[in-house]
């Protein structure tokens, strides 16, 4: 299942998108002939499904697949969007991967009251410098970053995480990479 009810999309209607993202949002090699945009929300139990089969994929098709992540944090997640901060501001560090593994391997940890606490201490277990990262978190820049990858889903109609477009093409929900899909 999708985190939020899908919206139909009229054939010709949707507004064009950037498939860009900053370096640290980018696997794989850039000649790649496949590209995969995903539009995820951190706090999505689907978009945390999705992720063992994207890393499979991008195993297997070593070379041959480029990845892009796209920010797309639900309102009605409270701290998807703070997860997208910290996640970004990893990324300024080197470290956006790992700490995107992390928010999803250990997404039943760090929700709630702890939320702050919890995304302090993966920023040390990832060795990141403490001072940079918390300053990052305050920078208006990032917000915009995610602002704008969350407008770019809109205007690419996404309704739902996760949102896949592979080559251009859409796919909504993580059971269109499993075997069953």
């Amino acid at each position: 299942a999708a985190c939020a009810a899908s919206f139909l999309v009229a054939r010709g209607t949707r507004k064009p998108f950037s498939i860009d993202a900053p370096e640290h949002r980018r696997q794989g090699s850039p000649q790649a002939r496949i590209t995969i945009v995903e539009f995820s929300d951190f706090e999505c139990p689907a978009c945390r499904l999705a992720q063992p089969p994207l890393r499979n994929l991008l195993k297997i098709y070593d070379g041959k697949v480029k990845m892009v992540f796209k920010h797309f944090p639900f309102r009605m997640h409270q701290w998807a969007r703070p997860a997208s901060i910290a996640a970004e501001c990893a990324g300024q560090q080197g470290r956006f991967w790992p700490y995107h593994d992390m928010l999803y391997d250990r997404q039943d940890k760090w929700g709630g009251e702890q939320a702050d606490a919890t995304l302090t201490a993966y920023a040390e277990e990832l060795k990141l410098d403490a001072s940079a990262w918390q300053a990052c978190r305050k920078d208006p820049a990032i917000e915009a970053a995610i602002d704008a990858d969350y407008s770019d889903g809109k205007n690419a109609w996404v309704g739902a995480t996760p949102t896949f477009f592979i080559n251009g093409k859409r796919f909504v929900g993580a059971y269109h990479l499993s075997e069953r899909g």
